[in-house]
C-alpha cells in the first residue's frame, strides 16, 4: 500500500521509537533501528494482507493524526510533532496507549507492537541475514533440505474463468476438508476441493519466518480478533493447519466426548466415533517414539518432576522425524516430509480416487436453491471467477472463515458465528544460566495435565514449543527499547512454558459490509481465574527448574528473580495489577473452534449431528467449527475424526440415493 509523505513520516517515527538505532558499543556493534531493518516499508506492504478495507483505512487515519501537535499535546503535554520529540517523550506517548483505560487505544498499541516487532526480528536484509539475529545469537533459517523433492499432488491454479461440476465440493483442505475429500472420493464420489491458499511442499520449506508466514498462514500471520487482544495462527495453504501445526496428536478426551454427547450428539461416546479416532491415528502414524526431549523441554520436565507434578510423552503424527534442529523450524513447513499432514496422507488418498484440487481460490458463497446447496461461487487470487456446480457442499475452511462463508451465503441460524472458542495461550518465560537454544529440538515432546481439571472439565495444559524469533517476541513486554532488547539478548538462554486454557465462554464471528470475517472475544471472569492459576503454575515450574528471571506476557512488565528479587507471590500480585483484560496481556490462538456447532436442534446448534446445516439440505460443516465446545486438547485429531465419521455417514447417504 502506498503511504502519503505524512503517513510515511509518522510510521517511521513510531518504528524508530519502538526500536531506535544504538551506537557502536565497546563490545561490538550496536542495535539497528527498525527503519534500518526496513520495517516501515515492509509494514506498508503487509497492509495488503488484511482484506478489510475499513481496518486498513483506520490504520491510515491513525498515521494521519499521530504526528499532529495536538496528539502529542493531549497525551504528553508537548505541543510538538511526535517525530520532533525526544525519545523519552515518544516512549511516554506509546506507553500511554499501552496502559490506557480505553480498549481501542490498547488495541492500537498491541497492533503496532506486534506488527513492528514481528518484522524487526524476521526481515532479511538485502537478501541476507537480519542484523538483529546476531544480537540474539539466532543462526537464521536452515534452508531447503530437499531441493529436488517433487510435488506429488496435481493442482489447478485458475488463470481464467473456470466452471466445474462434481458430486461434492469440499471447501478447505486441512484437517477437516482433507479427510472429508478422501473418504468421499474413496466412496466413489467425484470430489473437487477448493483451497484459498497455494500448494507448497518439502522443496519450498526453508524455515524462514517471513516466507513461512506469507505463504502458509492466514493474513501472513497478522490475523487477530478485531481488537488485537488475541492473535490467530491459522494455516492457509493446501493442507491448511496440518502443514504448519506442531504435530501434537491428542485423541478427544473421554470427558469431552461425554460432554459433547450430552448436548445432542450421542455418537461421540459410541464405538463408531472410537473407530474413526483409530482410523485417523493409524493414517497419521501417531506415535510416542519420535519425541526426543529438547533442551527447552528438559527445563519443563525438570521443574515438573521436582514439584511432583504430572508429565507425559506427547503423541505426534510424524514418520522419520529429525527431532533436532530441523524439527524446530517445522512451524513453517516440515522440510524433510516427516510431518503427516493432509498433503502427505488424506489428500494423496483423495487424489488416488480422482479428486481434483483447485488452489489459490477462495469460496465467496454457497449457492442455495429451493432450500438446498447446489454449488459454490469462488474467486482466485488472480481475480478469476470460479463456479462449481455440485449436489453437495462440505464447508471446512476453519472456524473463522466457515462462519463467514455461511453468513455470506444467507444462512441466519442464531448459532452461526457464535460460541467461538480459542484455547487462548501465552508463554511465561524463564531465563536460565545455561544456553538452551530454544529454536531447536522437537516441537512438542512432553506436556503436563497437572492443572487440566481446575474446575470440572476446565483448566489448562502446560506445553512448550520451539521458539523462533517471532514466536519468542510475540508475548514479550515492551516498556522501553533497552528493556525489550535486554530480554531479547537473553533469547538463547530462554525457555517458555505455554499455558493453554480450555475456555468455557466463547466469542463471536460476524461479517463486515464486504463479507470479511470480524471476530470478537474476551475472557470471562471464570476463564481469567483459570488462566491466572495457570500462569502461577508455570512460574512455579520455571522456579523449580532453576530460572534466574521469570516474566509474564503482560503489557506492563511483571517479573521476579527467585531468591534475589521478589517472589512468586509478588509476581502474581504484579500480574493482577497489570490486569487480565483485553490488550493488557499478549494472547494467541492456534486452536480456533466452534461457530457452527453440532447439536440436536436449531435452538442449540448450527448443524445436526451429521454436520448438515439446519437451514439448507446438502450443506455440511466438517471442521473445528463443529465442536460443541472447546476440546481442551490440541484439536487436530478430533477435527479429523469428526470429519471421518460424518463423511462416512454422508457417503452412505449419497450412495443410497
Amino acid at each position: 500500500m502506498q503511504l502519503t509523505p505524512r503517513q510515511q513520516n509518522a510510521l517511521e517515527s513510531i518504528c524508530d521509537t519502538f526500536f531506535p538505532r544504538t551506537e557502536i558499543l565497546s563490545h561490538g556493534e550496536g542495535w539497528p533501528s527498525a527503519v534500518d531493518v526496513g520495517v516501515p516499508e515492509a509494514l506498508a506492504k503487509a497492509l495488503d494482507f488484511n482484506p478489510r478495507t475499513r481496518e486498513r483505512a483506520q490504520f491510515l487515519n491513525l498515521l494521519d493524526v499521530w504526528d499532529s501537535k495536538l496528539h502529542a499535546f493531549f497525551t504528553a503535554w508537548h505541543y510538538e510533532h511526535f517525530s520532533s520529540l525526544g525519545g523519552d517523550v515518544r516512549e511516554q506517548i506509546l506507553l500511554s496507549w499501552a496502559d490506557s483505560s480505553l480498549r481501542k487505544r490498547r488495541a492500537a498499541f498491541q497492533a503496532l507492537r506486534k506488527a513492528i516487532g514481528f518484522l524487526y526480528v524476521m526481515l532479511p536484509r538485502d537478501g541476507g541475514a537480519n542484523s538483529v539475529w546476531q544480537k540474539i545469537k539466532y543462526p537464521g533459517p536452515l534452508g531447503v533440505k530437499r531441493p529436488g523433492a517433487v510435488r506429488p499432488l496435481n493442482v489447478i491454479v485458475p488463470d481464467r474463468e473456470l466452471s466445474l461440476s462434481c458430486d461434492v465440493c469440499v471447501i478447505g483442505s486441512g484437517a477437516g476438508g482433507g479427510v472429508a475429500a478422501a473418504v468421499l472420493a474413496e466412496a466413489g464420489k467425484d470430489v473437487v476441493v477448493l483451497e484459498a491458499g497455494n500448494y507448497y511442499d518439502d522443496g519450498d520449506f526453508d524455515g524462514a519466518e517471513l516466507t513461512g508466514f506469507q505463504r502458509l498462514y492466514s493474513e501472513a500471520g497478522f490475523a487477530a480478533t478485531h481488537d488485537h487482544s488475541v492473535g490467530f495462527l491459522a494455516g492457509e495453504c493446501l493442507g491448511g493447519g496440518t502443514v504448519v501445526n506442531y504435530c501434537t496428536s491428542f485423541r478427544t478426551p473421554d470427558g469431552i466426548r461425554a460432554e459433547w454427547a450430552s448436548v445432542g450428539v450421542p455418537w461421540f461416546t459410541s464405538a463408531e466415533y472410537t473407530r474413526s479416532l483409530d482410523a485417523v491415528c493409524e493414517r497419521l502414524h501417531v506415535n510416542r517414539e519420535e519425541n526426543r526431549v529438547s533442551a527447552r523441554e528438559q527445563v519443563l520436565e525438570r521443574g515438573l518432576k521436582l514439584l511432583g507434578w504430572h508429565v507425559d510423552a506427547m503423541p505426534r503424527n510424524v514418520k522419520g522425524c529429525d527431532q533436532g534442529k530441523v524439527c524446530g523450524y517445522c512451524g513453517y513447513g516440515c522440510a524433510i516430509g516427516a510431518k503427516q499432514s493432509t498433503t502427505k496422507t488424506w489428500l494423496r488418498d483423495a487424489q488416488a480416487h480422482g479428486a481434483r484440487f483447485v488452489v489459490a481460490t477462495r469460496a465467496e458463497r454457497v449457492r442455495i436453491d429451493a432450500g438446498a446447496a447446489t454449488g459454490v461461487d469462488a474467486v482466485s487470487k488472480g481475480g478469476h471467477r470460479v463456479r462449481v456446480k455440485c449436489q453437495t457442499v462440505v464447508v471446512a475452511c476453519g472456524a473463522i472463515h466457515t462462519a463467514a462463508l455461511l453468513l455470506r451465503s444467507g444462512l441466519s441460524n442464531a448459532h452461526i458465528g457464535r460460541h467461538l472458542h480459542l484455547h487462548p495461550v501465552s508463554n511465561v518465560c524463564g531465563i536460565f544460566k545455561e544456553e538452551i537454544r530454544p529454536w531447536e529440538g522437537t516441537m512438542q515432546a512432553i506436556y503436563s495435565d497437572e492443572f487440566r481439571n481446575l474446575t470440572g472439565n476446565y483448566g489448562v495444559k502446560f506445553e512448550t514449543t520451539a521458539l523462533q524469533p517471532v514466536i519468542a517476541m510475540a508475548p514479550l513486554p515492551w516498556r522501553t527499547p533497552s528493556q525489550f532488547r535486554g530480554l531479547m539478548e537473553k533469547f538463547a538462554n530462554t525457555s517458555a512454558i505455554g499455558v493453554l486454557l480450555r475456555d468455557r465462554h466463547g466469542g463471536r464471528v460476524k461479517i463486515d459490509s464486504e463479507g470479511n470475517p470480524i471476530s470478537s472475544y474476551s475472557l470471562s471472569k471464570f476463564d481469567r481465574a483459570n488462566l491466572r492459576t495457570g500462569f502461577h503454575g508455570a512460574a512455579q515450574i520455571l522456579e523449580a527448574a532453576g530460572a534466574k528471571l521469570i516474566y509474564s506476557p503482560h503489557a506492563k512488565y511483571c517479573s521476579y528473580e527467585p531468591g534475589r528479587r521478589g517472589s512468586l507471590e509478588t509476581f502474581t500480585g504484579e500480574m493482577d495489577r497489570a490486569g487480565w483484560d483485553n490488550g493488557q496481556l499478549a494472547l494467541f490462538s492456534f486452536h480456533i473452534m466452534g461457530t457452527a456447532r453440532l447439536g440436536d436442534s436449531p435452538g442449540n446448534s448450527a448443524t445436526n449431528p451429521d454436520g448438515e446445516a439446519w437451514e439448507a439440505r446438502n450443506l455440511y460443516v466438517m471442521d473445528g467449527s463443529s465442536f460443541p465446545s472447546a476440546s481442551g486438547v490440541n484439536p487436530m485429531i478430533s477435527i479429523e475424526a469428526i470429519a471421518h465419521r460424518n463423511a462416512k455417514a454422508l457417503a452412505a447417504k449419497l450412495n443410497s440415493r
